[in-house]
Order: structure tokens, then sequence, then C-alpha cells
């Protein structure tokens, strides 16, 4: 049997009755966070883009009761879900990527169809993290320094995995919508900082359901379209060194378990979050102000420090991609949320000028859980006063799996992104329902219920 075939096989033997009672608290915490965020990025202009390109009129009575949207098709639902939920970058992250802005949409655009409940729903998304997981574990590079964006890439054949289990599709089915999916998978680094990027997610979404689609009406693939010396993971691969042999070991561990996902609650790229907590912890530790810092010598990853590439920023959304403005801001408001991620922000003077302060540090080692990182970030900062202050190294930013996100810190990232677009009492309600995702039932109730 090829690893292609394999993946395949468990997608046609997963299901709510397989899946692992613990993953269910793990995917409905990333609903909730995925749906806030999404909720969010319909109001941005790339989203109110991909929605008019598609003829389609985004309903939030219907997101929120997770029924589809009139007279739109889901592979379409997907592509512009995604793209508003990747719009803000203040998605979760796991995987090298970001999991849940791929499987959600493409699960949320499939259920009409699919008449899934919550249940359903969440082996729909473990299945697709566990392929997702499985596949970039088998190349020892960082496919970032390619110039490959992994949520882009393994994002498509993961949402194909999600969509093979809801649609109940056989194995052969379920492999040949994978080596379709292998085919549909793109995105390019150089990207970041524009549109295009939150658009990589959409449309990694749109064709894993399309995959489906396709395979389920008889499309052919190749049965080892994924490990093939010319295949999907030796194409990708920043250096060739790939492990196309191996077994797969679906479902054996569940990947889920151990990597679970990363809350954002800073609305910037995930490269900058743990030297934003070392900044703030600095600042509010020692009663600083941005006047007192000559300079903020800053130690990452060097992979990070090539994703976070725009060291002068003028607008907010090149903001989102640079440690210069991730620290100014830590440094300056002593936080990094909506409120700072403004152009007005990042054009004041004080930013501006503050940008000139970072000193950056990059280092080869890598995470050996989360190689696009080192081990850790620190920042120390050199005060007017002659003194020198270091921060603890920081290996899990606040969010991340290993620490945990209180269910406060949660909703109160949830209600921020809803607050414009719901009523209280709708972003409560609906907090709730995803909050217990496990028993949501296929027939969904309406939010007034």
């Amino acid at each position: 049997m090829t690893l292609t075939q394999a993946i395949g096989r468990f997608l046609a033997a997963t299901g709510p009755s397989g899946t692992p009672r613990e993953a269910a608290a793990i995917v409905a915490t990333g609903f909730t966070d995925c749906i806030a965020v999404l909720i969010l990025g319909l109001r941005e202009p790339v989203s109110r883009i991909v929605a008019q390109s598609i003829g389609a009129r985004p309903d939030l009575k219907a997101l929120v009761r997770l029924q589809a949207v009139a007279d739109l098709p889901a592979p379409d639902l997907a592509l512009l879900y995604g793209t508003a939920a990747h719009a803000l970058d203040y998605d979760d992250t796991g995987l090298a990527g970001h999991p849940s802005a791929v499987l959600v949409p493409a699960i949320l655009a499939e259920i009409a169809e699919t008449r899934a409940d919550g249940a359903a729903m969440i082996a729909a998304y473990a299945a697709g993290y566990e392929v997702w997981a499985d596949l970039i574990r088998r190349d020892a590079d960082q496919h970032h320094r390619k110039g490959w964006h992994p949520s882009a890439v393994f994002g498509a054949v993961a949402a194909a995995a999600a969509a093979a289990v809801l649609r109940r599709l056989t194995a052969d089915e379920a492999s040949r919508a994978i080596g379709i999916a292998a085919s549909m998978a793109g995105g390019v680094v150089a990207n970041f900082g524009s549109m295009t990027k939150p658009f990589h997610l959409g449309r990694a979404a749109q064709s894993g359901l399309l995959a489906a689609r396709l395979a389920q009406a008889g499309m052919t693939a190749a049965a080892d379209a994924i490990e093939h010396d010319l295949g999907f993971l030796r194409a990708i691969s920043p250096n060739g060194r790939v492990d196309t042999r191996s077994e797969a070991r679906l479902g054996d561990e569940w990947r889920i378990l151990k990597s679970g996902v990363n809350i954002k609650l800073y609305p910037m790229c995930y490269a900058a979050h743990r030297i934003i907590d070392a900044t703030i912890d600095l600042r509010t530790g020692n009663d600083l102000h941005a006047d007192d810092i000559t300079f903020a010598d800053v130690e990452l990853g060097d992979n990070q420090a090539s994703i976070l590439r725009n060291h002068r920023p003028q607008n907010a959304l090149d903001a989102k991609f640079s440690a210069e403005f991730a620290i100014a801001a830590a440094a300056i408001a002593g936080r990094c949320t909506q409120t700072e991620l403004t152009d007005e922000f990042v054009r004041r003077a004080p930013v501006q000028e503050f940008f000139g302060k970072v000193r950056l540090y990059p280092n080869a080692e890598k995470d050996k859980d989360e190689p696009a990182l080192a081990p850790f970030d620190r920042v120390t900062l050199r005060l007017k006063d002659g003194r020198s202050l270091t921060s603890d190294a920081v290996a899990y930013p606040r969010g991340h799996f290993r620490r945990g996100v209180p269910r406060e810190a949660l909703w109160q990232k949830f209600s921020d992104c809803t607050r414009d677009s719901l009523t209280a009492d709708e972003s409560a309600q609906l907090f709730a329902r995803l909050q217990d995702l496990q028993n949501y039932p296929a027939s969904s109730p309406t939010i007034d219920d």
C-alpha cells in the first residue's frame, strides 16, 4: 500500500467513534477562535474583494447558525471564509502554519450539504490535522525558507482530508482526493504582508473541497501522488531530505493531542509573539517607558527573522510582519492589540523613530517540536541610565497549547472580535455553543433559540 493509499484508508475509517475524546476540547477551541476572527475578518477589504469576485454577500446569520449561504457553492464559501479567517493574521497556529483557518472554513462550508453534527465536525478536523501533521514531519527542512507557505500547501491536502471524512468517501475516493489536492496546493512566502497571504488559506480550503467532490465524481489521480519521486513531498521539499518511505502511523498517536493549536493573543505574525511577551514583561516589571530605552536587542530564530522582514513598515498590514514594530508597540503602548495595528499608529513619529532602536540577532538553532522557531526568544533592553535588562528565555508565548488559554481570555478575544457584528447575547450564545461543539446538533438551532 502506498502512502497516498494509506491516507485514503485512514480517512475512510475515521469518524466520531474513532476520534479520541480528548480531541474535542482542542477542536472546540480552534473552532471558537477561528469563527471569532473570521467574523472580524469579513469586514476587511480582502474579504470584500473575494466576496465580490464570487458574487457572494456575507451572511452572518447563516454563519452563526452553521448554515450555507444561499446560492453559494460550498467550495466558494470555503474560499471566502478561509480568506476572512486569516485576513487579520489573528488566527491560531500549529504545524508550522494555521490549521484552523483552513480546516474550520472547509468544514463550515461542507456541513450544510453533509448535515454533519458537532461530533462529525470534530472528527473531520482531527483527521485533517493528522494528515497535515504526518506529511509535514517528513521533511527535516523549513518550507518557508524555500518560499512555500505551509498553510497553503499542506492546508489544501488537509482540507481534502476533512472533506473526505464529512462526505464519507471510500478509501479509493479519499486517496484520489488527496492526490488531486496535491496538484492544487501552492502559495509563496513572497506574498506575506499582502492580501494574497490570507487568500492562500481560502484557496486551500476551497481546493480541498473541490478535490473531494472531483474524486467522488470519479476523477482519477496517481495512487502515489504524495510520495512519488516526482510527487508532492519531493516537489515542495526545500533540500530534498524528505521521508517518503516510513509508514504513516495515522491515528496511532493522534498528534493533535500532543501539539494542539496555539491561540494568538496578539494580531501579529506568530513569529513575533515571544518577543512581544518578553518586551511587555520587561516594561511592566520594571516600570519602564519607551523613552527610557536606547536599544532593544532581540534574539530570535533566523527563520522568524526572515518572515518578519518589514523593518520600517508604513501601514498595519506590513507591521504584522515586522519585529521592529512588535517591539515598538510593546515598548510604547505596553501591548499589541487591534488598537495598535492601524495605519495611524504605525505612522506615528515615536513608533517610526523606535524602529531604529531595534537590533535583531538571528540564530540558526531550531526547536525540536516547532522547527519553524528557535528554542526560545529573548529581549535585552539597553537603558539611558546605563542599565541592561534581559528578559527570561521565552519558549512558549501566552496562548500556546502548552501553556493553555483560559476560557476567560478566549472569551475576551471572541467578544472583542464579534462586538461590532453581533449583539452581546448573540456573541455569548455562539461562544457557548462552540465551546460545547461535541454536542452541537446536526439540525442547528438559530441564535435566538
